[in-house]
């Protein structure tokens, strides 16, 4: 089969991204791979295409773990007759490596390009050329292994070379263009790029948590983070100050919006590139949270209310502006008016009109609040409450008939309204205003495919307790263990759930505040018998068998601590 048809089949791309990527070949003279415009286009991830061109070519794949001997070999073949000059391997990204007196090995993440297959021919000699495939990432590792006395100081490197230019070459861009497609394989929120004295590594953030290290030559260093400024539109000269951006790319078929933040380092500078996949638009649904059923109906009664505030409180990464965005997915945006404030827009959603904080210029979020409450609103979410201005206004709106959603940074609802009045918020404003806290954090989700029962005898007797408190049937157990697998990279979880605390503003609450008793344990006190702290939430989820009992005790406790041991 054609490489291309491969590709569709297994389904990693459809048919009008194959047939744009043969137009462009086709108008381009010499005309580069299909596999290169693949991935230069985002339409595949590097991994998913040397996987393809593996079956379709019969040839082995090279990866330095799995090859070290090979390697070896490599070096102590450098400065012969059979081995590349250094300038051609890194031309092609190709080294050659004897095997025996009958064969020479040729690695490359093209092998059959036929001026490097003409040379390694030469080369060669009267052996067996053995072409093997390595991908782009895996290419520059090796080289920088083979080389290393010849690789350059960064100070050295940047003096001597136009960053621009280098940003452009193939490489770096097939580097850069890899290095996203990867992190959404992995379903990464974040990947760092991080200098070191004598390298460079990266990392993906998948389910909170960062793993998946890499190292790379540090002469790479300047042309990768030169690379990602000059597609987000930052300056490549400028390495003193920090510096924001953001771009659109395509990566591993998935369109996907990208926040670039640099800071610069002791080392050099640090990179982080934050993705937002706009599939990540299907997740906003609110029965995609993780909401409870008893949760679901009561956001569904503060969302049906004309008016009244409903935060929601978390530190950052725990899912915030997801459940915003599916409250705000939710709305009748035909016959409602819905505005947002943000600082950054993440997403953006049909039918909602949603404007971007630019506080260098005056536009902050007390600015530009007061200028859409003249602009006709129903409805306003407003990123995040951050100083007692913001918080005022928001107040004032919801006392004038809109409904506001917005953030606060808190461990848990009660201390959401402490927080305000610690902002200088009068008491009975928010009795007036607020109609309910939402608290919230993500925990991580079991691996379908290797999780294994987890006996009820084995229950710590707390956990067991707790559970029957919460009127759980032991006949409705499913609790799981993780493990651990391939498809979970070892850690035996995959993907991630939302695990909530509501409270309402009851009326036991609001006579608590006018009363002016606003200690988190009081507010507790007056929630209805259905409250749920977050760490009982994620005991409800486990005995379904969504997650682990390691994941529910890391859940804040409040003053209902369940117990590893007894």
């Amino acid at each position: 089969m054609l490489l291309g048809q491969l590709l569709l089949a297994q389904g990693a791309l459809t048919q009008p991204d194959i047939d744009r990527a043969l137009a462009e070949q086709a108008r381009v003279e010499p005309a580069p791979r299909l596999g290169t415009l693949l991935i230069r286009h985002g339409v595949v991830s590097e991994t998913t295409l040397y996987e393809a061109l593996t079956r379709q070519l019969g040839l082995p794949q090279w990866q330095a773990g799995a090859h070290e001997e090979l390697q070896r070999q490599a070096a102590a073949a450098l400065g012969t007759r059979l081995a590349l000059p250094e300038a051609l391997a890194r031309r092609w990204l190709a080294f050659t490596c004897p095997q025996g007196t009958a064969a020479l090995a040729l690695v490359a993440c093209d092998p059959l390009q036929p001026e490097l297959l003409e040379h390694v021919q030469r080369l060669a000699a009267g052996r067996i050329v053995q072409p093997m495939l390595a991908t782009s990432q895996e290419m520059l590792q090796a080289l920088a292994a083979l080389y290393i006395g010849a690789a350059q100081a960064p100070a050295a490197l940047a003096g001597s070379i136009d960053l621009r230019r280098l940003a452009q070459d193939a490489p770096i861009v097939a580097f850069v263009a890899s290095l996203l497609a990867r992190g959404t394989d992995l379903g990464a929120s974040d990947i760092h790029v991080e200098a070191a004295a004598e390298g460079f590594a990266i990392r993906y953030r998948v389910d909170g948590e960062l793993r998946y290290a890499e190292t790379h030559a540090r002469a790479q260093f300047d042309a990768v983070v030169s690379r990602i400024k000059l597609i987000a539109g930052l300056d490549i000269a400028e390495r003193r100050l920090p510096q924001d951006g953001r771009f659109s790319t395509r990566a591993a078929g998935i369109d996907t919006e990208v926040r670039v933040s640099v800071i610069p380092g002791v080392q050099g500078e640090s990179v982080v590139l934050r993705l937002l996949p706009k599939t990540a638009q299907r997740r906003f649904q609110l029965d995609a949270l993780g909401l409870e059923a008893d949760h679901l109906a009561l956001l569904g009664q503060w969302l049906g209310a004309p008016d009244g505030i409903i935060l929601v409180t978390g530190p950052t990464g725990s899912g915030k502006s997801t459940t915003l965005y599916a409250a705000l997915a939710a709305t009748d945006v035909a016959g409602t008016r819905v505005l947002t404030v943000e600082d950054p827009v993440e997403y953006q959603l049909p039918g909602v009109t949603q404007f971007q904080v630019q506080a260098d210029i005056g536009f902050t979020f007390p600015a530009a609040l007061r200028a859409i409450l003249r602009h006709d609103p129903d409805t306003i979410m407003i990123g995040e409450i951050r100083d007692t201005e913001t918080a005022r206004i928001a107040i004032q709106a919801s006392l004038t008939g809109h409904k506001v959603l917005s953030t606060l940074h808190t461990n848990d609802a009660a201390s959401a309204y402490v927080r305000l009045v610690d902002m200088g918020i009068e008491p009975f404003l928010l009795a007036a205003s607020v109609r309910g806290v939402i608290a919230q954090r993500l925990i991580r989700r079991h691996c379908r495919h290797c999780a294994v029962p987890l006996p009820l005898a084995e229950l710590p007797p707390k956990l067991v307790q707790a559970a029957a408190a919460l009127g759980l049937d032991a006949a409705d157990y499913r609790g799981l263990r993780p493990v651990g697998c391939a498809r979970c990279s070892g850690t035996g979880y995959r993907g991630r759930t939302g695990v909530h605390e509501f409270l309402p503003t009851t009326d036991r609450l609001r006579q608590l505040l006018a009363g002016g008793d606003i200690s988190p344990r009081a507010l507790r006190a007056c929630a209805p018998a259905r409250f749920r702290p977050l760490q009982h939430d994620g005991l409800l989820k486990f005995w379904q068998g969504q997650t682990s009992v390691a994941e529910v005790l890391s859940l804040p406790s409040g003053e209902t601590a369940l117990e590893a041991e007894p």
